[in-house]
């Protein structure tokens, strides 16, 4: 794919689904029946909401949201809830519906030429589905080779590997000369060739209305007793006798088996019952690779994100305290993808506090580290004196200047000085503030910037506030007002506010907004980290 393409492609493996669906943005994809979904797909079988695509990083992640009849990753069921990486030229059901990834700069996963499939279409004639009691008739010697081969099929170590034992025992145990692994693309008439062994193996074409039959789950062949004359193609091959069966990986197929011949030595109905079998054999050890990979993927995104909650953990403060004269409490719950939120305090010289909430983009040790990063360099710019905009300037460019084009962070800062009664604020992309007075929640306007880390040398605004003895700030995270509820519909900041009516102290503050968002979201697997913080003026002078 080249850098021109949408960085996100849902592409239909059959031509009849709709699609394909590209998009070039960061936001989340949402996947369902639903109207209002990204992704639209109208099959009954689809959930209203089945499924959510969101971008970390450089990685496209998948959430099944509660589907009823699941989401498949290369053949494999994702639990609802658990995210997974997608990678490219992954292929997602919607069973019975399958579709490609196709992300931005991403390479083919298999190494496989793309060829035409070019017989005549009004070949349909000569195609001839297997009965199933043909299919469970098995010769003693194709048994026994069965036996034999079966523990070689199970135990390969990869895909590569599987492939080519699976051509061998096809083309050992039948008469026909060519034996192919055909795995279906976007078009109806191109396939690409996974592997191949025989004669002529990369010559004669290969037959599209025998490949689109054995698609809809059928093993199907081709007789040289039945009328070929129509299908030009084949018979300038040479072919006169062709054999195709579909390979299931779980619910969904994942490939072809695809054998042929050109003379008539090959026995059909046995031939055709024995690559049936090889065919489910094949399809078994493919689901266990795949589940291997799939668990390979989740277990790697997980000690990323273990990582960033190491650290996350490390250098948040007690989640109730005070420091001088501010009360504060302090609730912070991991999400399901990430690990990057952050809230501190500092001292600043004559007795004033400095307290900031962020979100770090990323994840794993980088957004770890990024946060320690941004504790300390908060922590000595303000030893140093400076004010909340100076430290801020100086933040985003030491972050900026060291750091990748997606490491960054959204901010909240907030100087409390109980002397002088003053609130000086700097909000650098974060937005998510409110004071409550007298009972009131009202959202704390502030000049600022763009999220630290991510344009050098803009200078960030500073907005002042006065402050009265009892005022709260109630500082929270994106992962608050962005979670989504079972219709997608945002918890926002009205309900935030809706939540703090009739709070007296901080901790309840705090309580207050989390039992709201757990109601709302109908449980606490968020889709990202949320945090609360709420933080009380005691006194003034």
């Amino acid at each position: 794919m080249t850098g021109g393409e949408p960085r996100f492609q849902l592409v239909p493996l059959d031509p009849e689904l709709v699609g394909p669906f590209a998009f070039d943005g960061e936001k989340s994809l949402r996947i369902g029946r639903d109207p209002e979904s990204e992704i639209v797909l109208p099959y009954p079988s689809v959930s209203r909401r089945h499924a959510q695509i969101r971008f970390e990083d450089d990685r496209c992640l998948l959430l099944d949201v509660g589907s009823r009849h699941g989401t498949y990753l290369n053949g494999q069921q994702i639990e609802t809830g658990t995210v997974v990486h997608v990678g490219h030229g992954d292929r997602l059901a919607f069973p019975p519906h399958d579709y490609l990834v196709q992300l931005a700069g991403g390479e083919d996963a298999g190494d496989g030429a793309i060829v035409e499939l070019d017989d005549a279409a009004s070949d349909e004639a000569q195609v001839e589905q297997i009965s199933s009691r043909e299919l469970n008739r098995l010769a003693a010697r194709r048994l026994e080779l069965l036996m034999d081969r079966a523990g070689a099929i199970s135990e390969a170590r990869d895909q590569e590997e599987l492939v080519e034992c699976v051509l061998e025992i096809l083309l050992d145990g039948t008469g026909f000369a060519r034996a192919a692994i055909l795995r279906p693309v976007e078009e109806d008439d191109r396939v690409e060739v996974v592997g191949a062994l025989g004669r002529a193996s990369d010559d004669r074409p290969f037959s599209r209305t025998l490949i689109a039959e054995a698609r809809t789950g059928k093993t199907v062949r081709l007789s040289s007793e039945q009328d070929l004359s129509r299908a030009m193609s084949i018979v300038a091959g040479g072919v006169q006798s062709a054999i195709c069966t579909p390979v299931r990986s779980g619910a969904v197929i994942d490939c072809l088996l695809y054998l042929d011949a050109t003379d008539s030595s090959a026995d059909a109905a046995d031939d055709a019952a024995y690559c049936a079998a090889i065919a489910r054999l094949h399809g078994l050890a493919l689901s266990n690779l795949q589940r291997t990979e799939l668990e390979r993927r989740q277990e790697s995104l997980e000690q990323e994100i273990r990582a960033a909650r190491s650290v996350q953990e490390r250098i948040m403060p007690a989640p109730d305290g005070e420091v001088g004269s501010i009360r504060y409490s302090m609730h912070a719950r991991p999400g399901r993808v990430v690990a990057g939120d952050l809230f501190g305090f500092t001292n600043v010289p004559d007795g004033r506090i400095a307290f900031f909430l962020g979100d770090v983009a990323g994840k794993g040790a980088a957004a770890g580290m990024l946060m320690a990063v941004i504790q300390a360099s908060l922590a000595a710019y303000f030893s140093a004196n400076q004010s909340p905009d100076a430290a801020i300037d100086r933040l985003n460019d030491f972050i900026e200047s060291r750091t990748a084009a997606n490491e960054f962070s959204t901010l909240f800062l907030a100087e409390i000085d109980t002397t002088s009664a003053r609130l000086r604020t700097v909000d650098a992309g974060h937005g998510y503030a409110l004071l409550i007075r007298g009972g009131e929640s009202t959202v704390i306007e502030s000049d600022g910037g763009p999220p630290v880390g991510a344009v050098r040398g803009i200078p960030y605004g500073m907005t002042e506030h006065a402050l009265q003895a009892g005022d709260r700030i109630v500082l929270y995270s994106d992962g608050v007002a962005e979670e989504p509820d079972s219709t997608g519909e945002q918890f926002g900041v009205e309900r935030t506010r809706t939540a703090l009516e009739g709070s007296t102290t901080v901790a309840e503050d705090v309580e207050r907004v989390m039992t709201a968002l757990r109601e709302f979201a109908g449980g606490e697997a968020y889709s990202d980290d949320v945090t609360v913080a709420s933080l009380e003026i005691t006194a003034i002078g």
